[in-house]
């Protein structure tokens, strides 16, 4: 039996058909717990983690025994020839300078209940950078995880030197009431240039942050990027995600958000996810634009039926754009991330919140 409970006899490898139940039933317990953190509520009923099940042992038989799946990485800890612990990875880049590392977003990493404390996590994410680097064929990977406010693994990544980039937040909606002399309206071709700089100051913040992910600020707006953005503006569907822009009353852009929503797939329980990020505004109009664009992203969150607005891409607390937010907000989650291994980009500082910005 000691045999058995060694770390040595620990495995960890892509999932198995056969074993899509016991992987499922490591997902409910994941989700019940998430839920009492504050995470969006999952599903009950037996027959949704039986389809979990089947279309985990359906990828099995396509993936051949290896944890890539496209950009998909699926990682299961066996212990006696029972799943006992999984972690999955989304592997993709977030921006296009050269100095820009990928990012594999880590997601759904647990552990049972009677397996924690062995080191089964740290063995997961260990095995998982391992693929991760092996997609990016020699190029900086950053590691990345969105970890909810109530989430007791908070402690466990600052350990392993991860260090708090983002933070995200919840809304009720109708909560805010937008100020008068600004205006939101969705983006149209003739407003590339502004959101070009606004998105300058974007990169600026996130690069302050400490946030490895994203270009850093040293981009130029350049006639090819203007007609880029231009030409995805006046393509974009009514019913996709959204660019908003706040204007003054001589019709100036002062800030600008992005609004997206979806379909929460099981084992969610059925809803609609509205998301309100990548805000950007010009200092001296924040505090008037952003509740201007919360009010904005209330109504079409709740025109699409979501139940709540969740932002994302903020600043920490206690920051001057931050405060630009108001009280109506709650804390809900934190991006972490693994400081990435390049010398050439910014370091982050594990344990701290990117400073204020």
């Amino acid at each position: 039996m000691a045999a058995l409970t060694s770390a040595a006899a620990l495995e960890v490898r892509a999932p198995r058909e056969g074993e899509g139940t016991a992987i499922a039933a490591l997902w409910r317990e994941l989700w019940d717990v998430h839920e009492g953190w504050g995470g969006y509520p999952a599903a009950h009923e037996a027959g949704i983690y039986e389809a979990v099940a089947q279309r985990i042992d359906s990828e099995a038989r396509v993936r051949y025994g290896q944890p890539v799946l496209g950009r998909h990485i699926h990682l299961v800890a066996v212990q006696g020839g029972v799943p006992c612990g999984q972690v999955e990875g989304w592997f993709d880049r977030l921006g296009s300078a050269a100095g820009t590392p990928y990012t594999c977003e880590m997601r759904s990493l647990f552990v049972a209940s009677s397996q924690r404390g062995g080191g089964t996590a740290r063995r997961l994410l260990d095995e998982l950078v391992v693929w991760a680097q092996r997609l990016a064929r020699g190029a900086p990977v950053a590691l990345s995880a969105d970890v909810l406010e109530g989430n007791p693994a908070l402690g466990f990544y600052r350990h392993l030197g991860f260090g708090v980039v983002s933070h995200g937040a919840m809304m009720p909606l109708g909560s805010v009431v937008a100020p008068e002399g600004l205006a939101v309206r969705r983006a149209e071709p003739s407003d590339a240039l502004p959101l070009a700089l606004l998105d300058q100051s974007l990169a600026a913040r996130r690069w302050a942050q400490g946030d490895p992910r994203f270009d850093g600020p040293e981009g130029r707006v350049t006639p090819e990027l203007l007609r880029a953005l231009a030409d995805y503006l006046g393509h974009a569907a009514e019913d996709g995600a959204v660019e908003l822009v706040a204007v003054d009353a001589a019709g100036v852009v002062r800030a600008s958000a992005t609004f997206s929503s979806a379909a929460l797939e099981p084992p969610f329980r059925p809803a609609v996810r509205a998301v309100l990020g990548r805000f950007a505004a010009d200092g001296e109009h924040a505090t008037a634009a952003v509740p201007a664009l919360l009010a904005a992203g209330s109504r079409l969150a709740e025109r699409r039926g979501a139940e709540r607005l969740e932002l994302t891409d903020l600043p920490p607390p206690g920051s001057r754009f931050r405060a630009a937010f108001g009280e109506v907000i709650r804390p809900w989650a934190r991006v972490l991330c693994k400081p990435t291994l390049d010398p050439a980009r910014r370091p982050l500082r594990p344990g701290t919140d990117g400073g204020s910005v």
